[in-house]
């Protein structure tokens, strides 16, 4: 394929929009990144790697770098706070079922990895480079604005830039991520502070241990206590607890966030109504990594390209938190990310690289990717449920009606052929009329 047929530009330089860059290359596809940042932005956190996003990171090329700069486990369990028994285990990873474990880690230090591979893919990547607005779009290509004033063209501008995406205000203007009314409460602790018995630490992640972690300890109509060891040798834990939250707090953030004495208070919170390992985790909670991240989603959008804006023509679109923002509850927020980036990439491969004699067509490209979004929605609406599930596990006063199982496996969520899936939405694209 001539690098010159396609050029696509990525608004963002986070963990999609790099992963998204990398993902392209692979494809032999023009990429360029512009952050509005003058550097890659390091907010701490921890994420929840599990197979599906680890695969991808794997064709990426990352895998092998970050298996060893995190925690390495097969399965999160949910604890009875009274008796001790576990109430459920939830397979999030394993060699023999899944070909790969899951991974506990840092966000900057995935962030890390992948911007490494991208300057050793030699990938541009413009900071402060803010991106205001598209002046134009036909139907080959797309033009925008700089704060400086400056303009670019490409042949496409995907907007990699977050849940509050200023890419998207084009897509789909007037439409705010929406309050979900609740927050998780998150630091990082010594596990040795836990006082785990010593047998817990041989492996943290058997069964048969007191706590096995990562777990939820869960106490009716209190809530859950999660723990989960995020270094790779697990002698770093994070703590996390969720909150329900009013309205009033919507746009709070920085002042709550700094008020680390009100965060650990809400930590506290009913703390004696469990075993004294929780109470053990709360006694001394340092202030670098304690956190409040608050839960928003972005309401079901009818596309995620610009053929249906006022003057679009396609050739913008949005994937990731900018589509389709999923709370942190089940850990796939950025596992959706990474498969968004991939499938996306792929999608766009296979259409030109199955060109070679012909330029396709902008029709053909908005049926490839309109059928792209389908896939990919059904997807991120199974994962609403299973984040469903896992608030009412976690949240005081959920009512126990509304819990289902999850002992069944997830090889749905796990086990999924992405590659599989891009050779259906090509075949769906064909036959759309």
């Amino acid at each position: 394929m001539d690098d010159s047929a396609l050029r696509v530009a990525i608004i963002g330089a986070g963990l999609s929009g790099l992963a998204l860059a990398l993902a392209l290359h692979q494809q032999g596809i023009n990429t360029s990144i512009y952050e509005a940042r003058d550097a890659p932005l390091d907010i701490g956190g921890g994420l929840m790697l599990t197979p599906n996003g680890l695969k991808v990171l794997e064709k990426l090329g990352i895998y092998q770098s970050l298996n060893t700069q995190g925690y390495n486990f097969d399965r999160i369990y949910f604890q009875d706070g009274d008796s001790g028994r576990i109430l459920e285990t939830i397979e999030y990873g394993g060699l023999e079922r899944y070909g790969i474990r899951a991974l506990r880690t840092y966000r900057r230090t995935v962030l890390k990895e992948l911007l490494a591979k991208a300057h050793a893919n030699r990938i541009p990547i413009h900071f402060g480079r803010k991106f205001t607005h598209i002046v134009s779009e036909t139907e080959d290509d797309v033009a925008w604005e700089f704060a400086d004033g400056t303009t670019e063209t490409a042949s496409l501008l995907i907007g990699a830039d977050g849940i509050h995406s200023t890419v998207r205000q084009y897509l789909a203007p007037g439409v705010e991520p929406t309050f979900a009314s609740m927050a998780a409460i998150v630091a990082a602790i010594p596990t040795a502070q836990l006082e785990l018995p010593k047998a817990d630490l041989d492996d943290s992640n058997n069964a048969s241990n007191v706590h096995p972690l990562p777990g939820g300890i869960v106490v009716p109509k209190v809530g859950a206590f999660v723990m989960a060891p995020q270094t790779f040798s697990g002698d770093e834990t994070m703590i996390t607890v969720q909150r329900a939250m009013s309205e009033a707090t919507h746009g709070r953030w920085t002042d709550l966030d700094a008020d680390k004495e009100a965060l650990k208070a809400l930590f506290r919170q009913n703390s004696d109504r469990f075993p004294p390992v929780v109470q053990n985790a709360v006694r001394d909670i340092p202030h670098a990594n304690l956190k409040i991240w608050p839960f928003y989603h972005i309401p079901r959008l009818d596309r995620w390209t610009s053929a249906q804006a006022p003057g679009g023509c396609g050739r913008v679109a949005i994937l990731g938190d900018s589509a389709h923002a999923l709370p942190p509850s089940a850990g796939q927020g950025v596992n959706q990310a990474f498969e968004d980036a991939y499938t996306f990439a792929l999608v766009l491969g296979r259409l030109f690289l199955n060109s070679s004699t012909q330029k396709p067509t902008n029709d053909q490209l908005q049926k490839a990717l309109y059928s792209w979004q389908l896939f990919r929605q059904a997807r991120v609406d199974r994962v609403l449920e299973l984040n469903r599930q896992m608030d009412l596990r976690r949240m005081p006063g959920a009512p126990n009606t509304d819990i289902t199982a999850m002992n069944e496996t997830f090889d749905w969520l796990f086990k999924i052929d992405l590659d599989a899936g891009v050779t259906e939405c090509m075949k769906s694209a064909d036959m759309m009329q």
